[in-house]
């Protein structure tokens, strides 16, 4: 019986023998396939976010750091800390998604955007804000303004040309008050009274309207770049741009920049101007942009790269001044992906993602104390770990 068998098949038709054949190569090639699926591939990984070596704890860290903002029995009294907040959580929002388990971030979301209406609400009629202390710093109003920026894909398009509207009235009180100085920078800011403002002399960094840094990139870069998207208009292009060549000739010889206000570190001006650097390149979509960046950028990058402390810090002989540092983290994942792809760049932001990344870390490094030093860097932390674990800058 074995031997008629065998004669059979080997007497069977050419086309059944090829399709035997090409049915026992696909059961061989899928067979191949799921070995390298479960074993090949998943071993390599899917392409791994370069910046962290954690991935899971990286996300953890986010989800914690959404939860503890969410907590908070009120609001931050001062403007810009809470407006950092609650860009946060839009970007918590964005990279975790909405249906992340056991986590509501849309909740997240909608706190945002009643403070993004709030602002719009308690404008004051010359065009400015109470921030919380009894000053008026324009950087103050620009850095929490920059929730417009972030909520824009979450909200209508009425809520949109409120938010346009609140940015240009704050941009014509800037120019009407000579806050917009020739030189594309923009004035520090002044006293605000509720008869309006005076200009004044500041022992902390001299006139009211000297050029500032942080105002220039926060408010003469990203918000005019933002404006110029909504309503075309070249004028606040133009400006936009005349605020950024500024801010990128103070850049120093040693890469470093420039602090003029007294008790300011060189990584608070930093961390502000490179989020304007990034709203540049981002906002304006422009390559001629993108080339200027790449060419003035490196010394900067050199510098940081240069003065990070071993265990991944910037920080500075000035009180406080490592508060403002996480922003400097998403800054240079902009980089090597819009600039200069380099592994000390990244290799840079894993050093740093080493402290962010976290939390039973945060309590080494003061994050989980009181005071206002630390309530400055916990709203700064959010968006620096959003970008880490998206793998990608977050305005």
């Amino acid at each position: 019986m074995r031997r008629k068998r065998q004669k059979q098949d080997i007497a069977a038709p050419r086309g059944k023998r090829q399709d035997a054949w090409f049915r026992a190569c696909t059961a061989c090639a899928v067979l191949l396939g799921l070995w390298l699926l479960f074993h090949g591939i998943s071993d390599a990984g899917a392409p791994k976010n370069p910046y962290v070596k954690d991935q899971a704890k990286t996300s953890t860290a986010l989800r914690v750091h959404f939860e503890q903002t969410l907590a908070r029995p009120a609001p931050a009294k001062r403007l810009f800390v809470e407006g950092y907040f609650m860009r946060a959580a839009v970007a918590a929002h964005e990279v975790l998604g909405a249906a992340a388990a056991g986590l509501d971030t849309g909740a997240g979301l909608e706190r945002a955007r009643t403070f993004a209406d709030s602002l719009v609400a308690r404008q004051l009629p010359h065009g400015y804000w109470p921030i919380g202390y009894a000053t008026s710093w324009l950087a103050d109003m620009g850095a929490a303004l920059g929730v417009f920026v972030a909520l824009e894909p979450h909200v209508d398009s009425t809520r949109v040309r409120a938010y346009v509207g609140s940015v240009t009235r704050f941009l014509r009180a800037i120019e009407g008050d000579g806050f917009l100085l020739s030189s594309g920078a923009l004035g520090v800011g002044m006293p605000v009274t509720d008869s309006g403002v005076t200009k004044a002399w500041r022992s902390d960094v001299g006139w009211a309207d000297d050029p500032y840094l942080v105002s220039t990139a926060l408010v003469g870069i990203e918000l005019q770049a933002w404006l110029f998207r909504h309503t075309g208009e070249l004028v606040h292009r133009q400006r936009a741009l005349q605020a950024l060549a500024f801010t990128l000739g103070a850049i120093e010889k040693d890469g470093s920049l420039p602090s003029i206000a007294r008790g300011e570190g060189v990584y608070t001006v930093a961390a502000y101007v490179e989020e304007g650097w990034m709203a540049a390149d981002l906002l304006l979509g422009d390559p001629e942009v993108l080339a200027r960046l790449r060419q003035a950028l490196p010394p900067h990058v050199a510098w940081l790269l240069r003065t990070q402390k071993s265990d991944g810090a910037w920080e500075s002989s000035v009180r406080g001044d490592f508060a403002r540092t996480p922003g400097i983290v998403d800054f240079l994942i902009w980089y090597d992906q819009r600039c200069e792809s380099r592994e000390d760049v990244r290799a840079a932001v894993r050093k740093a993602s080493r402290i962010l990344t976290e939390p039973k870390r945060w309590q080494e490094h003061g994050l989980e104390e009181s005071g206002d030093t630390i309530e400055v860097m916990r709203a700064l932390l959010g968006r620096p770990l959003a970008a880490l674990v998206a793998g990608r800058p977050v305005l």
